[in-house]
Order: structure tokens, then C-alpha cells, then sequence
């Protein structure tokens, strides 16, 4: 089955959840594994540090490999692409399946890393292939509402297996998961790449193109700052309301749900405002919750407040407004280059994950987790994010109206 390559899609649900559920690889494959990890540590005799450094493997591959997906899948098509990930993706949960030790599994989990990155390449890549501008945008939120679930579903699910059948039928059902996805790719799409209009660029002359665009910077810089207050608070909160604010451990998850509820709520309201708004006034707006929430947080503590609720309550309104402004800043990032999307679209993500992981990093190598420390470690980014977002938004209106008076300038010619 092939498309249509130069003809927009309406907005499907069929579609829709298979994008999603594609773009979902990695929660899928991180977070039904981790109930096994004990049992694993038993097995082998090996230690919680070493399976937890699978873990990071596990990430570190996946978000490499997609430097490879997306200019791949601008040369060779979406097609063949994916099912080499797929491919990739399926011996290594073979290998963990059959090993025999931590160390066989742990590249088992680097492999289906490498080839599960395969699946938001092509899935953002995909989007930009099959939608206009709109629809692209509201199934970027789409994928923003639903996928904050996954982690909270696949632990329980991966549990339940691991339970009934033991921890090696947990990567039988993602081998199966890795066919499914083939198979379903098979029957609902196939090849989306349109083809390229002009002349190629090669490879670095695509790069050269996105990295000299103030476009695709500003909202790639936006997503990563973003981003780096939201991972922040993923990975501190445990020590900030757990062990300096005495939040009990039961209390905390309901804590971070919240947040996660947020992120959701806010890609809802983006998803309502595309048709309303301009993207990059979408970006803004939510640049500007999320900035104002960071601040509040930050005057808390300068006035001596030390209470949970100061810190769950503007982390909630700050994921609000991250949720808001992410699906437009990517969408407003991709869009102006469908002709690279495969490219840019790897692109935009490692961006995103070198900045807030880089910031993560130097944040962890300077300061120890604490109330006034996570305040200040979020409010600098997203303050930082909405100044970009501000700049962003003041070339997108140039842009905007260039344009306009380029289409006037012809109407009148003609």
C-alpha cells in the first residue's frame, strides 16, 4: 500500500493512535522492564548499579540512532527505514529473551535502543508527511496528551507479565510489539515520503540549512529549555518533598501525577487554540504560564515559604504551560522544512535532549537537591525559553508579514 505523497490526510483516528503508539517506543520499552529488575539483579547475580546503567545505555542508543533515522529516511523513504529499526529492535529483545547473563542483556537493551528510536523518527517524520500545518500541530498535542500516560500504565502491565510468566516474557511481548508495529505500518500506510521538489542539498547541506534557520533554532531552543525545568523537576522532587518538605512516598506519586496531569491539560488547550491562534503565539503564551509559575515558585522561597503545596502547585501550572507551547514550537520547527522531515525532525529531538540533559548534568554537578536550588534550577531555563520564545515569535510575525506582502505584490502583478 503506498499514498499519495503530495496530498494532505485528514486527521484519522486510525492513524492517529497508530503514530502515537509508534512515537511511543521508548516508554513502552523502559517502563515494563523496570518491575523486572530485582528478579534480574537475583538471576544473574549482578548488581542494581549495573542494570541501571542498561537503563542509560538504553537511552544513550536511542537518542543517537536517530541521527542516523531521520537523514536515512529522507534518502531511502519512511518504508524501508523503519523496518530496518524494527528489525534491529526485534533481535535485540530476542537477545534479551535468551540471556544468559547481565552483560548479554545489557547489550540486548543497547540494541533495542538503537532500533527503537526508529519509532518518534518516523512518527514525527510521518506526521509532516501526511498533514498540513493544523493537523500536524494538533496531533503533535495528541501525542503530548496521551503518551505522559505510558509511564504510568507500562510498569503496571509489565509487572502483571513478569508475575505470570517471569521477567524473560516481558521481552517476548516487546519482540511481539516490534513484529506488530511492521505488520500494522504494512496495512495502514505504507511509504509517506513525498517526493523532493528542486534540487538536493546532501546531507550537510540539509544541516546547513537547519542550523543557519532562526526558525528552527528558536523553537529548538525553546524545547529544550523548556524541557530542561521539566526534567529538573522529574528528577529532584523525590529528594525536595520526600526528604527536605516530609512528603510521604505515597503522597509523592500523587505529586508527580499531578504534574504529569498538567503536561497533559496543557497540550489539551494547545490542540483547541491551533485553530484559533498562530503557532508562535501559542509558544508564547505558554512560554509565559510556564515562566510566571517558575517565578512564583522562586518568590516562595525568597519570602521564607517552605510548604509542598509551593512547590506541587507552580510545577503543575509550569508542566501546564510546557504541555501548551511544545506541540506549536515542534510543529512551527518541522513545518517550513517537509522536504527534510526526516532530517529535521531527528534533529530537533537531540537538540532538546542535549540541552535539557546537558543542563540536567552541570545542574547535578553544582548544586544538591533542595527547595531554593530546584526553584532557581527551573526558573533559569524557562525564563530563558520564554526570552527565545519572544525572539521566535518577533521573526515569525516578520516572516509572517513578508509573506502577506510578497502574495499582495503578485495578486497585483497578475
Amino acid at each position: 500500500m503506498t499514498t499519495q505523497p503530495h496530498a494532505r490526510r485528514p486527521l484519522t483516528l486510525r492513524l492517529a493512535i497508530f503514530l502515537i503508539a509508534l512515537s511511543a517506543t521508548a516508554p513502552i520499552s523502559i517502563d515494563t522492564f523496570l518491575p523486572s529488575m530485582p528478579a534480574i539483579v537475583e538471576e544473574f547475580g549482578s548488581t542494581e548499579a549495573f542494570l541501571t546503567l542498561g537503563v542509560t545505555l538504553f537511552l544513550v542508543s536511542f537518542a543517537a540512532s536517530q541521527l542516523f533515522y531521520g537523514p536515512a529516511s529522507d534518502r531511502w523513504g519512511r518504508r524501508p527505514v523503519l523496518y530496518v529499526g524494527l528489525t534491529v529492535y526485534v533481535l535485540g529483545g530476542a537477545m534479551c529473551v535468551f540471556a544468559q547473563s547481565a552483560e548479554m542483556l545489557i547489550l540486548g537493551r543497547i540494541l533495542q535502543g538503537i532500533g527503537g528510536g526508529v519509532g518518534p523518527a518516523m512518527a514525527n517524520a510521518m506526521t509532516l508527511d501526511l498533514y498540513s500545518r493544523e493537523d500536524a500541530t494538533r496531533m503533535i498535542g495528541y501525542q503530548a496528551i496521551i503518551l505522559p500516560l505510558a509511564p504510568a500504565v507500562a510498569p503496571v502491565f509489565g509487572g502483571a507479565i513478569a508475575a505470570l510468566a517471569g521477567w524473560r516474557s516481558v521481552f517476548v511481548v516487546l519482540v511481539a510489539a516490534g513484529f506488530m508495529f511492521a505488520a500494522w505500518f504494512t496495512v495502514t500506510l505504507g511509504e509517506t515520503k513525498p517526493p523532493r521538489e528542486g534540487p538536493r542539498a546532501g546531507l550537510m547541506g540539509d544541516y546547513r540549512t537547519l542550523f543557519t534557520s532562526p526558525i528552527f533554532l528558536g523553537f529548538a531552543l525553546v524545547m529544550g529549555l523548556m524541557f530542561s525545568g521539566q526534567l529538573l523537576f522529574v528528577s529532584t522532587s523525590s529528594f525536595v518533598l520526600i526528604d527536605r518538605l516530609g512528603v510521604a512516598p505515597t503522597v509523592f506519586g500523587f505529586a508527580f501525577g499531578f504534574m504529569a496531569l498538567g503536561f497533559m491539560a496543557g497540550a489539551t488547550a494547545s490542540s483547541r487554540l491551533v485553530s484559533r491562534l498562530e503557532g508562535y503565539k501559542i509558544v508564547l503564551l505558554g512560554s509565559s504560564i510556564a515562566g510566571a509559575a517558575a517565578a512564583s515558585m522562586g518568590l516562595f522561597v525568597l519570602f521564607g515559604v517552605e510548604h509542598p503545596l509551593m512547590v506541587i502547585v507552580p510545577s503543575f501550572v509550569s508542566a501546564f504551560g510546557i504541555g501548551m507551547s511544545r506541540p506549536s514550537a515542534m510543529a512551527g520547527a518541522l513545518v517550513p522544512f517537509r522536504e527534510m522531515a526526516g532530517i529535521a525532525s531527528s534533529t530537533l529531538m537531540f537538540i532538546q535532549m542535549a540541552v535539557s540533559s546537558g543542563y540536567n548534568v552541570v545542574y547535578s554537578m553544582l548544586f544538591e537537591p533542595g527547595v531554593v536550588t530546584l526553584a532557581i534550577g527551573m526558573f533559569v531555563p524557562i525564563t530563558l525559553g520564554l526570552v527565545v520564545a519572544a525572539f521566535v515569535g518577533s521573526r515569525a510575525r516578520r516572516v509572517m508579514r513578508e509573506e502577506g506582502e510578497r502574495a499582495l505584490e503578485t495578486a497585483a502583478a497578475g
